[in-house]
């Protein structure tokens, strides 16, 4: 996309959706949101970013997007693997309403989110590979 006025507004609204996406994620089990819908926005963000600067990867780091991708798939699929395997006490608790009050459950959530952010990236690289041929 070559329009000036979406790369320059875009270049400060990133920072914004991200720290959104972030937000969603982490507030997750206090409010509406979580890994899910946290990592929606994460990715979208991020793929909007790719759509708008359309950007020209080298040769050699055409796929380096989709290897951090797979290895984020990995990391939060791990994650949720680890919640199973610990005990039924998820690790110390605070008191109700706070941020980190509810053990391993926000951990587990950033996995989530970065799971979902991923796989969105992923899916996007392999379609345009695709168009490509």
């Amino acid at each position: 996309m070559k329009d000036d006025i979406t790369r320059v507004v875009f270049r400060y609204v990133l920072l914004l959706v991200l720290m959104y996406g972030f937000y969603v994620i982490a507030h997750g089990h206090l409010s509406p949101g979580g890994g899910f819908a946290g990592g929606v926005v994460l990715g979208l963000g991020v793929l909007l970013y790719l759509l708008i600067f359309d950007l020209k990867w080298r040769e050699r780091l055409r796929y380096l997007p989709l290897d951090i991708a797979v290895v984020f798939i990995g990391i939060g699929s791990l994650m949720e693997a680890i919640k199973y395997l610990l005990p039924t006490h998820h690790g110390p608790t605070g008191a109700a309403g706070e941020l980190f009050s509810v053990g391993i459950i926000s951990v587990v959530n950033l996995g989530i989110g970065l799971l979902v952010a991923s796989t969105i990236l992923s899916i996007f690289y392999l379609m345009a590979e695709d168009q490509k041929k």
